[in-house]
């Protein structure tokens, strides 16, 4: 059987949506775009992304304030917390810990092969999130 070469579909030549929202509800859009486009879309994901990061910490330090205060957790505030035990007290999954932890945005250490948490830490930087996020 001889070769035949790939069929190439040329772009369809759209314009940019007036707003990323309707990229968000559905991204087979881009398919679309003009290339032109795509360096505004980026910027405008960037910036999503930035103000995203910044209520996720004031939201996590509200709760997590909330949560040291109904649960009088002072016993923690000396001991440290691994994954399992920072997640219960955020209400988040596990999973979401460790990967903060992971990328160095959670401030975290390492005992051997365990990732621990200081509660104190955990904290202050939330608190610094929260701030940053007035």
């Amino acid at each position: 059987m001889p070769y035949q070469a790939p069929h190439r579909v040329p772009p369809r030549a759209t314009s940019s949506p007036a707003a990323i929202e309707e990229l968000l509800a559905d991204p087979s859009r881009t398919r679309g775009l003009l290339l032109e486009s795509v360096p505004e879309l980026l910027t405008q994901v960037a910036s999503r992304i930035a103000s995203l990061k910044i209520l996720e910490g004031a939201l996590l330090s509200l709760m997590l304030g909330e949560r040291m205060e109904t649960k009088s957790l002072s016993h923690a505030a000396n001991k440290l917390l691994g994954a399992r035990e920072l997640a219960e007290l955020f209400g988040v999954p596990e999973s979401w810990i460790r990967e903060q932890a992971r990328l160095g945005i959670l401030p975290s250490f390492k005992l051997g092969h365990y990732v621990r948490f200081r509660i104190e830490e955990v904290e202050h930087f939330l608190t610094q999130r929260a701030s940053q996020a007035a």
